[in-house]
């Protein structure tokens, strides 16, 4: 008898009411399903490159533990085994100046056990975007304000820099901003841990994305922080949004982006705006926010995307990762809407990727 694959175990997850012991009788029983052969998945095409989409997993200052959506979200990613796992920041606790470098070496140390670790032990890749409690990009009198906080994740990431090697093309600033790519995929992350990108950041921005080593068939992925529009309450004001967005919008829809993918808002919304394909992505952790025009919290989740190079369609798969079940694109505002900041507009989570 033919055994259920990993999208089928997916679906039986993700229709059931899951809480408590259901829930972890559910993931060992994704576990003990067969996963796609590597063959099959990475020479033939005949099923979509996988990626996995996290953001927000960080509790509250200083903190070295994480809470039972991560732990859930972790485990799912590695029933599932995506060919690789993108986070959009905010991964630790920091952006408090008054955090000793033994507290800050300690919750990265604590983010290696609780996600890094695992992920990798299984050979899935994590690439780092830096968020504001990471190491936030700030600057008061030309000089980075948590410039230590800089600091301990550049040494954090640079220790496990042989993990992201094999990909990486533009790798002088890692973890801040470089760029990365395999067959049919190539991901430039910024930095976009405060509100301002600069221009330096920018024109490097603009010779990645026009780089050789980028392909007519990639899917291209930029990936910061901050996003360049408010999607959440609480949120729709100067410092959490990228300043200047429509000029760096004009630069990316130019050098034909795909999808742009942010955290922060701790909301999930797959938007169109300035001219790109956005995606806000929900907190996997703590501090769930509601979207604006919605009365309804954007609970904890992640994001799967399946990614067809043969036929240039993308799906994504939003988990709601209180119950697993997937999180409905209907259920959200057809636009968000807010004075100083571009419209947002719903767009589908299935598209086809235009050829340039």
């Amino acid at each position: 008898m033919k055994q259920p694959g990993r999208r089928q175990v997916l679906r039986l997850m993700a229709g059931a009411t899951v809480s408590g012991t259901a829930l972890e009788i559910l993931l060992r029983h994704a576990a003990s399903q067969p996963l796609d052969s590597e063959q099959n998945r990475s020479q033939t095409q005949a099923e979509p490159l996988r990626i996995g989409l996290i953001s927000d997993l960080n509790r509250s200052y200083g903190s070295t533990s994480y809470g039972a959506t991560v732990a859930r979200g972790v485990n799912l990613l590695l029933q599932q085994k995506p060919d690789l796992v993108i986070c959009a920041g905010d991964m630790v606790a920091g952006q408090k100046t008054s955090l000793t470098d033994r507290q800050l070496a300690a919750m990265w140390e604590g983010f290696e056990t609780s996600v890094r670790g695992p992920l990798q032990a299984a050979g899935i890749p994590l690439l780092p975007a830096m968020g504001n409690h990471d190491a936030s990009s700030q600057r008061s009198q030309g000089r980075w304000i948590y410039a230590r906080e800089r600091q301990q994740a550049s040494r954090f990431w640079n220790r496990h820099r042989d993990a992201l090697t094999p990909g990486l093309t533009e790798a002088k600033n890692v973890p801040f901003q470089y760029a990365w790519r395999r067959p049919g995929l190539f991901i430039v992350v910024m930095d976009a841990s405060s509100a301002s990108v600069s221009r330096a950041q920018r024109q490097w921005l603009s010779r990645t994305l026009k780089s050789s080593q980028r392909q007519k068939n990639d899917l291209c992925l930029v990936v910061g922080h901050l996003p360049l529009t408010a999607f959440s309450q609480g949120r729709a004001r100067a410092g959490e949004c990228i300043h200047d967005a429509a000029s760096l919008a004009d630069e990316l829809r130019q050098a034909q982006v795909d999808l742009l993918i942010s955290g922060h808002h701790h909301a999930w919304y797959p938007a169109e705006a300035l001219g790109l394909r956005l995606l806000s992505l929900g907190a996997m952790g703590s501090g769930p926010r509601r979207l604006i025009g919605s009365d309804r919290i954007s609970p904890p989740s992640l994001t799967l995307i399946d990614w067809s190079e043969t036929d240039q369609t993308t799906k994504e798969t939003t988990l709601n990762l209180n119950d697993l079940t997937p999180m409905q694109t209907a259920m959200l505002p057809e636009r968000i809407l807010v004075p100083g900041f571009a419209e947002a507009r719903r767009r589908s989570s299935q598209w086809t990727r235009r050829l340039f």
